[in-house]
């Protein structure tokens, strides 16, 4: 009888010290969340390996890709990173380098979005 109260008491403490590892961390989860804004383009650029024609396209970015979108169908995508910047964007935009977005940076976000072989702005 002891035996099995043992056992019990140990099976419970097992379970009682793993719940908070396995517990989900709210902060981190929110500061995962995809971010997305309309974007209009007026001459052809080059995202990532796709040529996207003049238009308004909505962006989101995840943590470490950048998707364009016309629509619901997804017309262009490319890795990259975060980087802080000094102070938060006044608008909605990017930067190229001979027609190839570098960087897209979002209204009121300190952190631009550097595509994988771009070069971080300095706006």
């Amino acid at each position: 009888m002891r035996k099995v109260a043992f056992q019990l008491v140990l099976a419970v403490a097992t379970v009682a010290l793993a719940l908070p590892m396995m517990a989900k961390d709210t902060k981190l989860a929110n500061s995962e969340k995809a971010k997305s804004a309309t974007l209009t383009i007026d001459a052809p650029v080059k995202f990532g390996s796709t040529t996207l024609k003049p238009g308004t396209y909505k962006v989101v970015i995840d943590n470490d890709k950048a998707t364009i979108e016309n629509g619901k169908t997804v017309v262009a995508s490319a890795p990259g990173r975060w980087e802080d910047r000094k102070q938060k964007a006044d608008s909605t935009g990017f930067e190229t380098t001979n027609g190839q977005v570098d960087d897209v940076f979002l209204h009121g976000d300190s952190g631009v979005f550097v595509l994988n072989g771009g070069q971080v702005s300095q706006k």
